[in-house]
């Protein structure tokens, strides 16, 4: 044990006293800074709009064709997800629903175009395009944790150093284990002066207002941010036992990443397409229009409503499924939903407004309450991210270790 802690201290005097750590640190700093602050005005603008769109002046409006949007959550700050398709008003039209993809609640975009449904295919992609925290964390932090721990043991066996250490009597395990705690330890610490920057420009001049619920979920995100760079240190680490350059290190470890981020999450939700194809939405509107009046095929209509909004649901869960293969993937979802920001929130908040629009047209008022996923309930549904998180550690842990039983030190 007191070895273990002498071969900590030290890899933490000598990763903490680096260069590469100290300008990590100052690129965390600009990175995160200004990811909060773009973030913070976009969820300014998207409140405005959605705070004009509910304003008296469009009572009128709204009378004549009702018109729903989801308030913009604080947390979309952090993790963007799919809040702004969230907050594109939702026409609930009794006069045209049989034209309508999904007739009682068809969503409408920025351009125009009529999208059937929230959380249809093509917003998965959306997950993974804007430069918010979780953007900033899983793209660039993550590359960040392999430049730091590539050359972990390969580059002390190019400079002798290793086999200087094992003249000690050091087993193998407690060396790789006290690089792998150290090492995670500098680059968490170098991490800290951009998350506390950014949370005092989001607490004191961002403008955006976290209730209580949001302050407990922001550690779960951090807690989970933690948990995806350590796979990437770890990703790292492993390369570094399993090659005797660090530039062959290097090579293999960034052709892994390109994979996992970059490519994984847009192959699994575009193969997701081909497997689960959705029929397009103005074939669904002709066959709707040719059964007949509102009035007398509503039922059917709603019947019809739900097989389609089944199958975008179909398409959406297989996309998610075969990109969970990428840890950046398993991020994005985990992080999304604990921002109440996820795909699983979209879903739950179509639901809620088409419960309420035909409960209303079978003559039974109720209230539109749009109440969010609950910490549990948001908790429960990335549970599988956060656990496969978990397991992509252990292996790549197990990995180096069986690695570095092998390795030679020479």
């Amino acid at each position: 044990m007191r070895s273990l802690r002498i071969l900590i201290q030290r890899e933490l005097l000598e990763d903490l006293t680096s260069g590469r750590y100290i300008l990590t640190s100052i690129l965390c700093i600009f990175l995160c800074l200004t990811s909060i602050i773009l973030m913070s005005d976009d969820y300014r603008r998207r409140l405005e709009r959605y705070n004009f769109r509910m304003s008296d002046m469009n009572e009128q409006r709204l009378r004549e064709r009702l018109c729903f949007a989801k308030r913009p959550q604080p947390l979309s700050v952090m993790a963007r997800g799919v809040d702004e398709v969230m907050g594109r008003p939702l026409n609930i039209t009794g006069w045209q629903p049989q034209e309508e993809p999904i007739a009682h609640v068809g969503g409408r975009s920025a351009t125009g175009n009529h999208l059937s449904g929230i959380g249809q295919g093509q917003h998965l992609f959306e997950l993974f395009t804007t430069p918010d925290f979780v953007y900033i964390v899983g793209m660039v932090l993550s590359a960040l944790a392999i430049f730091l721990s590539f050359d972990k043991i390969c580059g002390e066996k190019q400079t002798r150093t290793l086999s200087l250490l094992f003249s000690y009597s050091i087993r193998r395990w407690t060396l790789l284990f006290a690089k792998w705690v150290g090492g995670y330890i500098s680059l968490v610490i170098s991490l800290c002066p951009a998350i506390l920057i950014a949370f005092l420009y989001l607490t004191v001049f961002s403008g955006v207002s976290l209730q209580t619920e949001d302050w407990i979920r922001l550690p779960w995100i951090l807690g989970l941010s933690s948990l995806y760079l350590l796979v990437f240190f770890t990703l790292g680490l492993f390369a570094s036992t399993v090659t005797q350059r660090s530039s062959t290190s290097l090579i293999l470890v960034l052709s892994v990443w390109a994979i996992w981020v970059l490519g994984m999450p847009r192959i699994g939700c575009s193969v997701a397409k081909g497997l689960r194809p959705i029929q397009p939405n103005y074939t669904f509107g002709v066959e709707k229009r040719t059964m007949g009046s509102i009035d007398e095929y509503r039922e059917e209509f709603w019947k019809m409503d739900d097989e389609y909004i089944a199958t975008v649901d179909e398409q959406i869960s297989i996309g998610q499924n075969l990109s969970r293969i990428s840890p950046f993937a398993c991020y994005v979802y985990a992080s999304s939903t604990l921002a109440k920001t996820g795909i699983s929130d979209a879903q739950n908040f179509r639901q809620q407004v088409a419960e309420w629009d035909r409960e209303n047209r079978r003559g039974k008022p109720m209230q539109l309450v749009m109440a969010p996923l609950q910490l549990e309930q948001s908790l429960l549904v990335a549970s599988t991210d956060m656990i496969l998180l978990l397991a992509w550690n252990v292996l790549l842990l197990t990995g180096a270790n069986v690695a570095f039983l092998l390795y030679d030190i020479r």
